[in-house]
């Protein structure tokens, strides 16, 4: 009678559990003002500025290269044109990064907490042990995939800090300035084309170097982190059913 009562409870249990996920927690973590939500969308704004500013700034110097009297600036003007497809896919990425970090919370939260909940439900039910080891590899991928994302986003901080000066070093230069009026950049351009050319090849040097820090940052990173993930899922799925099972739950 008690161990009767106690399963029923117990599936109650699983039950409201599994409701809760669905109605509740979904909306915390769905929330861009949730706290670990709104860190990780911070980082990724931060990134995406960066890289909208690079594109700006290729943009901006290479108009600025373009009014060089001759074509002493042509080939590097049209080599920092080109850039600005590079920095699309980058941008794309921390999009898709950016929006992955809702998309996990909402597969956590409103399919896999559920369906553990109604497989644990099956177990009590019926007394099958299988229902308990699926539950049990469903929470193992449900943790990897909620922190897929956190993960990504503390191991591209690390790096973007240790190349911050790389980065800075393209985003000052005064060739990507929006303000190059001010500094009197074309103005000068008829009177120092050299001058400009030589300024015009060191920032093409840094603007090579920034491209080549953010596409591990936004890329790379995320596709190793991708693939550790899919590895670990894949071990677990096809792990040995004996190896899973927690029969003192």
């Amino acid at each position: 009678m008690n161990s009767t009562i106690k399963r029923i409870c117990l599936i109650m249990l699983c039950v409201f559990v599994g409701i809760f996920s669905f109605t509740k927690l979904s909306k915390i973590t769905t929330d861009p003002e949730f706290s670990l939500n709104k860190t990780n969308i911070e980082s990724f704004d931060e990134k995406i500025n960066t890289v909208m500013g690079l594109s700006a700034g290729s943009a901006i110097a290479s108009t600025a290269i373009s009014l060089i009297p001759g074509d002493a600036g042509t080939p590097i003007a049209e080599q920092l044109a080109d850039f600005s497809k590079y920095f699309l896919l980058v941008l794309s990425a921390l999009f898709f990064e950016q929006y992955f970090a809702l998309i996990s919370g909402y597969i956590v939260s409103n399919i896999i907490i559920p369906a553990i909940c109604l497989l644990l439900a099956l177990n009590l039910i019926f007394k099958n042990v299988k229902f308990k080891e699926i539950a049990v590899k469903l929470l193992l991928a449900g943790i990897i995939i909620y922190l897929i994302v956190p993960c990504t986003v503390q191991i591209t901080n690390i790096v973007s800090k240790t190349y911050e000066e790389t980065i800075s070093a393209a985003q000052n230069n005064d060739l990507s300035s929006t303000d190059v009026e001010d500094k009197g950049v074309i103005s000068q351009l008829a009177n120092s084309a050299e001058a400009t050319v030589s300024n015009a090849g060191n920032y093409l040097s840094q603007l090579i170097r920034a491209l080549a820090v953010m596409v591990v940052v936004t890329c790379l990173i995320p596709i190793l982190i991708l693939v550790l993930a899919f590895w670990l899922l894949k071990i677990i799925m096809t792990q040995n059913s004996s190896l899973l099972s927690i029969k003192n739950l």
